[in-house]
């Protein structure tokens, strides 16, 4: 029985923090897109210190896009990296001293993978650091058709 009430306080604790976490994305996450339209997606999720999470994504043709991520304060920096479905790396943020937004136009048609690794403290100790982390899609505004 005892096994059983940890099982349920288990479940219930993280679907707690995973709608804290969309909350994140809805209240903070989208503010980073500006003027981008919105995907409608709400990508939300709880990491700790030296954690990596991948997120797939399609991307049209010949439309202009901006990633945002978003983290709460405590966490350490995010570096996130872009890759084609061959591995090959087309954003890497430690480039750009750990920016969190990128913008960007696709040639082609393609699902693109969106990799996420909250860095390790170093040399501190303690107890591991965890939060929320968010990725938005946004699509840039069609300019011809705005008046």
């Amino acid at each position: 029985m005892r096994h059983l009430f940890l099982v349920t306080l288990l479940f219930v604790f993280s679907a707690f923090a995973s709608a804290q976490c969309i909350n994140f994305a809805k209240n903070v996450g989208k503010e980073q897109l500006g003027d981008y339209i919105h995907d409608g997606n709400y990508n939300g999720a709880v990491l700790e210190e030296g954690e990596k999470a991948e997120l797939y994504k399609t991307f049209f043709s010949g439309e202009s896009y901006r990633v945002a991520i978003s983290k709460v304060k405590q966490l350490p920096d995010i570096h996130f990296r872009i890759l084609d479905k061959a591995g090959n790396v087309l954003f890497d943020n430690v480039d750009y001293d750990y920016r969190l937004v990128w913008d960007f136009k696709v040639e082609s048609t393609q699902m693109l993978i969106v990799e996420l690794t909250v860095l390790d403290r170093e040399g501190e100790y303690g107890d591991i650091l965890s939060g929320c982390v968010a990725v938005m899609f946004g699509l840039e505004p069609d300019k011809k058709k705005k008046r």
